[in-house]
């Protein structure tokens, strides 16, 4: 199904693939860290388990991005042979955790908005996008209705940041065919069968993963749009949303009741 579906397009694997592709040589295992996929989990455990960082760095609450950013620098692909990458796409195992791209949506307005400090700008953009639209308007909340109005006036630097971009733009699978597509929704499961694949125990897994990858659908936030604009973020992940009930088929239709709308894929 996946090979038909990318027959007739030319994906290229531009940026951010480079960025994301994480390798192992030695079990001849990569993934595409996938940010609000669920992937940090995955992410340190592999990490760790290459030795590329310290056990108490995985067990640590909270996250120690410098080490973690100096860690991922020397498994992906920036930087790296082009020869290297081609053996690693033609002939590694490769796996990719999914997520439904509108849950995915709303994970990271919770917490780029609210919860990351090098991503306060947003808020400070959607406060002024407020004001300007209101008026002499004091109020220092952002919420999901602010945060959509100014997602849908297509901001560059938001619409091209790696949280919000469509897993497809990031990770590009009609370019690196993946052998194994794990599903968000299914995290528990799937995560133990990557860490099989690179013969990881639980000791590698972070004491909070399981609690923070939620099944939870978002239909309460999406609640606050208008109907034009529940439509417009329909519009705008219908082609992400397209590969995602290809992969999982079950999950075909979920957009409308998340939405409340009744346009088909």
């Amino acid at each position: 199904q996946v090979d038909a579906y990318c027959r007739d397009r030319n994906d290229t694997g531009a940026w951010p693939l480079d960025r994301l592709m994480i390798w192992n040589k030695e079990n001849k295992t990569a993934f595409c860290y996938v940010p609000k996929g669920g992937c940090i989990s995955l992410l340190l455990m592999f990490m760790t388990k290459k030795g590329y960082m310290p056990m108490s760095v995985l067990k640590k609450k909270g996250y120690d991005w410098p080490a973690i950013e100096g860690a991922i620098s020397r498994t992906n692909f920036e930087a790296k042979d082009q020869s290297l990458k081609r053996e690693v796409i033609d002939s590694y195992y490769k796996f990719i955790m999914y997520r439904n791209p509108l849950d995915r949506l709303v994970s990271a307005y919770k917490d780029k908005t609210f919860n990351d400090v090098e991503y306060s700008w947003i808020k400070t953009s959607i406060l002024s996008l407020k004001r300007r639209k209101d008026g002499a308007s004091n109020s220092s909340e952002v919420n999901f209705l602010d945060f959509v109005e100014y997602f849908l006036s297509r901001p560059v630097m938001l619409l091209g940041d790696v949280h919000f971009l469509p897993i497809q733009r990031l990770c590009h699978p009609c370019y690196v065919r993946y052998d194994y597509y794990g599903n968000f929704d299914s995290f528990e499961r799937d995560v133990h069968i990557l860490m099989d694949r690179f013969g990881a125990s639980d000791e590698y897994l972070r004491p909070s993963y399981y609690s923070n990858a939620s099944t939870t659908h978002y239909e309460d936030y999406y609640k606050l749009l208008s109907e034009d604009q529940r439509r417009s973020i329909f519009n705008y992940y219908k082609e992400e949303l397209e590969f995602y009930y290809l992969l999982f088929p079950k999950e075909r239709g979920i957009h409308k009741s998340i939405l409340n709308i009744s346009d088909d894929i």
